[in-house]
């Protein structure tokens, strides 16, 4: 890649980002279309994410991605959000136009188009989510406008668990929702889905899991939309009980291909991308 001052900058703000596969992912889509862009990733500590921005204005970035923890902290400094970021109540795309920050939320699309693409069916399924932040949120909402029968959330800290199925049920008056308390309770569900959208057992800390005692059933579809490691602890014991299981590989290249695209116009073909991280 030869970087030059005409080169236009895109990056990703988190805490941590060195896990990340979107900088390997975005230059290699750049180099492969031919594109004068440079994705780089910065780890913003918390407390830090106004200087990013007004570093990123300074430099002439043409936009960001935002991860944990910082999907809903960035929304105060935004100028404008879309629609769906706006009901799901978190960013994770920010495109920088004369000087003004566009939000939007690409996490939910790109998670049900990679369900879909691997024919897993959605619509009167019973659905188990772990996790209440930014990603959570995006994901329920896409889940709800695929006609799902129930969506059961879990989560360590109770309060945002019942924050967001009460979101959830303005969101969708109609639609099926409870939190659940504790880990046991699980059992009684029978979910068809079991989605991890937490950090747990991401890498470095490969060894934790967000179910520490639950028996899988074989009928279970598991998810877990972390890709570093490409099969956590969660999905790898998913896999050995029999279940059909789904890494975060499909979900990053689907949310990254309509970030490009919000920032450069130009739509990427899916498949060459997946190819690209497999």
């Amino acid at each position: 890649m030869n970087i030059t001052p005409r080169t236009k900058l895109v990056g990703l703000i988190g805490h941590p980002v060195e896990h990340s596969f979107s900088p390997k992912l975005h230059n290699s889509l750049y180099r492969e279309y031919g594109m004068d862009y440079l994705y780089i990733a910065f780890d913003i500590a918390p407390g830090k994410v106004a200087d990013a921005i007004a570093a990123f204005k300074t430099l002439s970035f043409v936009g960001f991605n935002v991860t944990i923890p910082h999907k809903q902290n960035i929304i105060p400094y935004l100028d404008i959000i879309d629609n769906e970021a706006r009901a799901i109540g978190s960013v994770n795309t920010v495109k920088i136009q004369n000087g003004k920050l566009f939000g939007y939320n690409t996490d939910g699309m790109g998670f049900v188009d990679s369900l879909k693409r691997r024919g897993i069916e959605l619509k009167d399924k019973r659905v188990l989510v772990l996790g209440a932040g930014g990603a959570a949120r995006a994901i329920c909402v896409y889940l709800l406008k695929e006609k799902i029968d129930e969506l059961y959330v879990i989560n360590r800290t109770r309060e945002k668990a019942v924050e967001l199925v009460k979101q959830l049920g303005e969101f969708s008056p109609n639609a099926h929702l409870r939190y659940i308390e504790q880990e046991d309770a699980i059992y009684n569900l029978q979910p068809d889905l079991i989605i991890n959208t937490t950090s747990l057992g991401m890498w470095p800390n490969v060894q934790n899991t967000p179910l520490e005692n639950y028996v899988f059933s074989p009928q279970i579809t598991v998810i877990d939309i972390i890709y570093n490691p490409i099969e956590t602890l969660f999905l790898k014991r998913a896999r050995e009980a029999g279940c059909v299981t789904v890494n975060g590989l499909d979900m990053l290249v689907g949310q990254a291909l309509k970030a490009i695209e919000i920032w450069t116009g130009v739509i990427m073909d899916y498949d060459k991308a997946i190819n690209m991280l497999r």
